[in-house]
Parts: structure tokens; C-alpha cells; sequence
């Protein structure tokens, strides 16, 4: 088969690796111009991916943003995976992703939206509570403001003033209470009609350092499991009542609710309506069979398959990233051997910023630090953490970092997951 990914900065290109071991035929394009090397070497990159383009290609797009194409093609008549306008909005438009949200029932934490910083500032001191400063639409894009989740009001003040001094796009972005609980992330693939079975659940930690200490990043590791089951309240309170506004959209594709979890309830965050990373990798350690030609492409040409056959027990991905990830201000140079590695590692490693060099060696390539997710799978958080962690010590990368606590930290989610389970079980 044939398959062109649409990439921005190179995040699903691990896919095409996966898809060129089984025997496609695989092309891959950039946007953003500090990443384009990533991938050199490994995967074809022609310099217009319209020459790569026929009626018998499956365009995959990697994430988000690519939505106004994504929808040309489309209507070309073209067989698409994700990329579309009504994608680009859930994640890009917390505003409409909220009420979509409020529509189907939904619950979501308390948020306001603001477009200046006085009115923020001036809202939580007559709300002083704690608050998650989340950025919204073109703000995102700014690489001196972040998500930030403030111990109290007096903090989140600073924090204001702060982004208001460093900012360099105008500001867009949603104060959103703060709820204790365990961090859900639960995914459906939805085939345009409905939701195929079965769903997955995932844990994840972004903190580059243990304890949650240090920069958030992308991922620093995480755990997914199915629900053969096939539902539980979280499903049922979360990304299951999306199914009527996703079919009447024609969503292709996985999407992701982000909630917090406790005893009272589950409260939304925001949705991932694309592959999401490290997830995406650690699912494909459980997925059984190929999941571009039995998957990926059939959604893509309108078909509506029902069920995903997932293996029991979880999926794993620990990431190796260099500096000076994950700064948004300085880019990695790129030219770092990657070594330590065998051949048979190879369908467990998905790559992300790494190029073949003049001399046929794996390297780093010159974007942001974001290396490597090391994948594998076991009945227990424990054993599906052994392959990727001995792995990730035998690497020979300089000043590779990672976290070393992921199987405790996880675990803990997940007994918590489900104990809380458990409680509403019994109700």
C-alpha cells in the first residue's frame, strides 16, 4: 500500500518506519522548517508531496493544524486519515471544544476565557482559588507561555504577570479550576458512524524530571491499556457522549478525552482529536495486526470497521530526549551519535528527532531534543517498563535523559483508577 504522512514538525513519522517494515510503500512531509531534517534517510521526503500523491495513496495527517488540507483532499476525493477543520477547533479552540462539551453533557471543570491579562488578574482576586492558565488558538504558538497550574491565587497572579511581560503574540487563553483527582486520558477511534471497540484508557507523566519536577514536555513516559470490557462511567460520562457530534462532523480517527478523575465525578479537560505522543507508540505495542492496511487505510476510504483487536495487559513508552529539550526558545544542533541499540530493537523504538548522516550512521537531527519513545508491553505496569528501561541504559546517546520512576508513578494512577472504579462499581 501507499502512504504519504503530513507532518508538522515530524511527531508521527515513527509510524512510517512501522509502515515501511511491513512492506509499503511510505513518503513523509515537514512544515515546520526546524525540523525538517528529521527523518533524513530513513523515510522518502520528496520536496512537493503532491508528486508522491495518486488515488491509490492514504494520507495520514500526524497531528493538528493541517486541517484546511486535510478537508481539500478530501473533497478531491483523496482517501484522508484525520486532518480537518472540525479537528483543528477541539484542540486548538479550547473555547469550542468547551462547548461542544456543555452540548452532550460533558462535565468540565469551571473556566473563563480571556483575551488581556488585567481582567485575568483582576478575576482571580475576586476568585482565590487555584487555577490552570491554559493558552488557546495563535497564543499556543508563542514559546514564552505555557500551561501552568498554580499552587494558589497569589501564585497564579505572578505567573500572570509574568506571561504578560514575556508574551509576544496576543493573548488568548482560559483560566479552568483546578479538580484533585487522577489524570485520565481515554481514547475511541471512531469510524464515522460510531465508536469501534474497544476503547483505551492511558496514563501518562510530562515532567521531564522524577517526582514531576522540572519543565513539562511533551511525554516523558506512560502506560495504555484496553477496556474489553467494552464501557465504565468514565467512558460513559466522557468520550462516549461525543458520538453524536462526532458522527454528525464525519470524524475519522482516535480521539482522546483528558479528564480528572475522583469519587465525585470525571471533569474534561481538553480533547486530542489526533495520534497522541507517546500514547500512539505504546498502543501500537498492543495493537494486533497492521495497523495501516487493517485500520488506518479502511478508515481513510470510508469504510466503517467495528473493532480493533487489542491484546490484554499495557503498553509502554519511556522517552530518551537531549538538550536542550524541551526549551521552545533554543533548538538542538543535531549530529549526536545514537548507538546501543540492535536490530531487533528496531520495531520497538519510535523515533522522533534522528536523520541518517553522510556516513550512513544514526544520528540526531538538528530540531528539538525529542529523541526517542522505547515501546514494549506486559501484564503488569512493572513488566512493561523492563524492556523499555534496560534499553534506555544500554543506550549510548550523550547527556540522554529520562525519568526513572514511571512504574511507580503510574502504578499509582492506576490503582487509584481503579479503586475509584471499584467505588462506583459498588454504588
Amino acid at each position: 500500500m501507499k502512504f504519504l504522512i503530513m507532518s508538522g514538525t515530524g511527531d508521527g513519522l515513527g509510524l512510517g518506519i512501522y509502515l515501511k517494515d511491513r512492506g509499503h510503500q511510505v513518503a513523509a512531509w515537514i512544515h515546520d522548517k526546524h525540523s525538517a531534517h528529521n527523518f533524513d534517510g530513513l523515510l522518502l521526503k520528496p520536496n512537493k508531496w503532491e508528486t508522491f500523491l495518486d488515488k491509490d495513496t492514504v494520507v495520514i495527517f500526524d497531528g493538528s493544524g493541517g486541517g484546511r488540507t486535510g478537508d481539500r483532499l478530501r473533497a478531491r476525493g483523496f482517501a484522508v486519515f484525520m486532518g480537518s477543520v472540525f479537528a483543528d477547533q477541539l484542540e486548538l479552540d479550547r473555547e469550542i471544544a468547551f462547548e461542544f462539551m456543555r452540548q452532550v453533557g460533558i462535565k468540565t471543570p469551571h473556566s473563563e476565557t480571556f483575551g488581556d491579562f488585567n481582567s485575568a488578574k483582576a478575576f482571580v482576586k475576586k476568585n482565590p482559588q487555584r487555577w490552570a492558565f491554559k493558552v488557546s488558538g495563535e497564543f499556543a504558538n508563542d514559546p514564552h507561555v505555557h500551561t501552568y497550574v498554580s499552587s494558589d491565587a497569589d501564585d497564579m497572579i505572578e505567573m500572570l504577570n509574568y506571561f504578560e511581560e514575556v508574551a509576544t503574540k496576543k493573548p488568548e487563553f482560559e483560566l479552568q479550576e483546578f479538580k484533585e483527582g487522577v489524570a485520565i486520558s481515554t481514547e475511541g477511534w471512531f469510524n464515522g458512524k460510531e465508536f469501534m471497540k474497544p476503547f483505551n484508557h492511558t496514563v501518562e507523566r510530562k515532567q521531564l524530571m522524577n517526582k514531576n519536577l522540572g519543565p513539562s514536555g511533551g511525554c516523558a513516559g506512560n502506560l495504555v491499556w484496553a477496556w474489553p470490557q467494552g464501557t465504565n462511567h468514565i467512558i460513559e460520562e466522557g468520550i462516549g457522549l461525543m458520538a453524536p457530534i462526532l458522527e454528525e462532523y464525519g470524524y475519522v480517527g482516535p480521539i482522546d478525552l483528558n479528564t480528572v478523575v475522583n469519587r465525585e465525578g470525571v471533569w474534561a479537560l481538553e480533547f486530542t482529536p489526533r495520534f497522541g505522543y507517546d500514547a500512539f507508540p505504546a498502543l501500537l505495542e498492543i495493537f494486533q495486526g497492521d495497523i495501516g492496511e487493517d485500520l488506518i487505510a479502511p478508515l481513510a476510504r470510508g469504510e466503517h470497521p467495528k473493532e480493533m483487536v487489542l491484546k490484554s495487559g499495557y503498553g509502554s513508552a519511556l522517552r530518551i530526549n537531549v538538550p536542550p529539550y524541551p526549551s521552545d526558545q533554543f533548538h538542538h544542533e543535531g549530529g549526536v551519535p545514537i548507538r546501543g541499540f540492535e536490530k531487533e530493537d528496531r520495531p520497538h523504538l519510535f523515533f522522533y528527532d534522528a536523520m541518517l548522516s553522510d556516513k550512513n550512521k544514526l544520528v540526531t537531527s538538528p530540531a528539538s531534543g525529542a529523541l526517542v519513545a522505547i515501546t514494549s508491553s506486559g501484564e503488569t505496569p512493572q513488566l512493561a517498563f523492563d524492556y523499555p528501561y534496560e534499553k534506555a541504559k544500554k543506550a549510548k546517546i550523550p547527556d540522554k535523559m529520562y525519568r526513572t520512576d514511571l512504574v511507580d508513578v503510574l502504578g499509582k494512577d492506576i490503582a487509584e483508577f481503579n479503586d475509584i472504579l471499584s467505588v462506583r462499581t459498588k454504588v
